[in-house]
């Protein structure tokens, strides 16, 4: 069953065809080359519709742009259609882009979701506040505590301790931040 273009992730846009075989130039948002997986299909809006492609060849050309070749695109005058369209990934593909929902942050199953009502303690082990919200900033992931509304940015590298007897979450927090 194909994703609809609502489920879909822009990650690329084609610039523009490149040489005479099908070739073309591709512009990626950010760190995007590295994910791409040649055995996943990528997927180009025809007609409102969402139309698999597989990559056959990626070169890449700086951090951001790079020749691409795709399966079924293999003449000038297919690129010359292709140009000026966007690159989409089925997020469900790449698991490394998986929703707070299923972010674990434990081996036991602890996710993002159900930190909220934790006490959020700081690198001295004060009390910061108690865990509101969860709030996802276009991948940024804030933790929102009840009190003072106040957001505090989360990252796996900044957590130092939790308890999920004492549903505590101890974590660095820059100075000032607060």
């Amino acid at each position: 069953m194909f994703p609809t273009e609502d489920t879909l992730l822009p990650v690329a846009r084609i610039v523009k065809s490149y040489g005479t075989a099908g070739e073309v130039m591709v512009s990626f948002k950010e760190d995007m080359p590295d994910l791409l997986k040649t055995e996943k299909p990528v997927w180009l809006l025809y007609d409102g519709l969402p139309v698999p492609f597989f990559i056959l060849s990626l070169q890449l050309k700086g951090q951001r742009k790079a020749i691409v070749r795709f399966e079924d695109i293999d003449s000038h005058e297919d690129a010359e259609e292709a140009a000026g369209k966007d690159i989409y990934i089925d997020p469900t593909d790449y698991p490394e882009l998986s929703d707070t929902d299923s972010h674990h942050l434990t081996e036991d199953g602890l996710t993002l979701e159900d930190l909220i009502g934790f006490t959020l303690l700081d690198q001295k082990g004060e009390t910061v506040g108690t865990i509101a919200y969860i709030q996802d900033f276009s991948g940024n992931i804030c933790l929102e505590l009840s009190d003072s509304g106040t957001l505090v940015p989360f990252h796996d590298d900044l957590i130092i301790d939790i308890d999920i007897e004492k549903k505590t979450l101890t974590m660095s927090i820059s100075e000032g931040l607060l």
